[in-house]
């Protein structure tokens, strides 16, 4: 034991080499990046909700006014169950359609991926805006939602549906990809039918997937200002409520204690997150055997017209989108022009074309 300890004792440390000392140089510029555009505007946000007007310290004084006001608490409320609605349908959804792509046999799964993915290259503002456009009070569909107004939580579940669905098939389709044919195979040999098959084994296989997606979805729907405050019309959200404290009433403490309120689910995630990926990369284990999916005509059919009917609905949506930016004058003119793309990009000419500068 004593010559063990001398060795040790004796063992010299290498010396820094240039790689050695840029990469510590250049996690020390990360470090200081991160400090002063994330822990300072949080320190600086965190001082200012237990301030008054004056600068005068306060405590929790502007918390207790915030949810003693009805009209302002009321947005906890409201963000907390569309937030849940909007994640139990993407869930759902989601779910189905990563459960086809990996566990049937339906053709065309390149282009159903590929469309599933299309949502994550348009910003929130584009399924609202284009939902206003189909059920909008111009709407072309405005009579399909029987007597409903888009202008609300409908609008906003459903534009928060739309935008958040590609994240949450990210993670699904990665937990059911890591499925063991070895379990299926061995539920077979035990005569389990297939839903008990369902429930024993592919559902508990992928139960850290579905909690990290149910909480990156919440995340981000509950903190999106985006599509409530294109389609929210009066409804109140915590997003929106901060845009109101600060911009609108010039309240900086109390849009500060709404900053704060709404800090807490995303934390919450995170730490989520990090420990079901954990918990599902332990499951793992380097003698699975990947799982093939077999041909079952009454399944892939089924699957086949769920894939189907969420791929129309997401291309219905980009395509009205990118249908009412040609339209000339909506809903009066729908002939299509590229004039109000020429005006963007040219403002050098002072002739006009049916009213557009071009």
């Amino acid at each position: 034991m004593v010559e063990v300890a001398t060795v040790a004792a004796l063992r010299i440390r290498p010396r820094l080499g240039r790689d050695g000392w840029l990469m510590g140089g250049g996690l020390l510029v990360l470090a200081l990046y991160l400090a002063v555009t994330l822990l300072v505007p949080l320190i600086i946000m965190l001082a200012k909700s237990t301030q008054d007007s004056d600068g005068a310290f306060v405590g929790l004084a502007n918390f207790a006014q915030y949810f003693s006001n009805p009209a302002l608490s009321s947005a906890v409320g409201n963000s907390l169950w569309v937030s849940a609605l909007s994640t139990l349908m993407v869930i759902a959804l989601a779910f189905g359609y990563a459960y086809a792509l990996n566990r049937s046999c339906i053709p065309f799964k390149g282009f159903f991926r590929l469309v599933a993915m299309a949502p994550l290259l348009a910003p929130s503002l584009l399924s609202a805006i284009a939902l206003i456009y189909l059920f909008g009070n111009q709407g072309a569909l405005k009579g399909w939602l029987l007597g409903e107004g888009i202008y609300g939580p409908i609008g906003i579940v459903m534009g928060s549906v739309f935008w958040t669905f590609p994240h949450a098939l990210i993670i699904l389709t990665t937990a059911l990809s890591t499925a063991d044919a070895r379990l299926y195979e061995a539920s077979e040999s035990l005569g389990a039918s297939r839903w008990r098959t369902f429930t024993t084994v592919t559902l508990p296989g992928v139960r850290y997937g579905l909690i990290s997606a149910i909480f990156v979805v919440f995340t981000l729907v509950i903190t999106d200002f985006g599509v409530p405050k294109v389609i929210g019309g009066q409804f109140n959200m915590l997003a929106t409520d901060i845009y109101k404290q600060v911009v609108g009433q010039q309240n900086f403490q109390m849009g500060a204690v709404v900053s704060l309120i709404l800090l807490l689910p995303a934390v919450l995630a995170f730490f989520v997150e990090r420990w079901a990926q954990s918990q599902q990369s332990s499951a793992l284990s380097s003698r699975a055997v990947p799982y093939q999916p077999t041909p079952r005509l009454a399944r892939d059919w089924a699957l086949l017209g769920l894939v189907s009917g969420v791929a129309f609905l997401i291309l219905g949506i980009l395509g009205m989108a990118g249908f009412a930016s040609l339209a000339k004058l909506w809903p009066y003119n729908l002939s299509l022009t590229l004039i109000p793309f020429l005006y963007r990009f040219n403002f050098s000419s002072a002739d006009k074309i049916n009213g557009y500068p071009v």
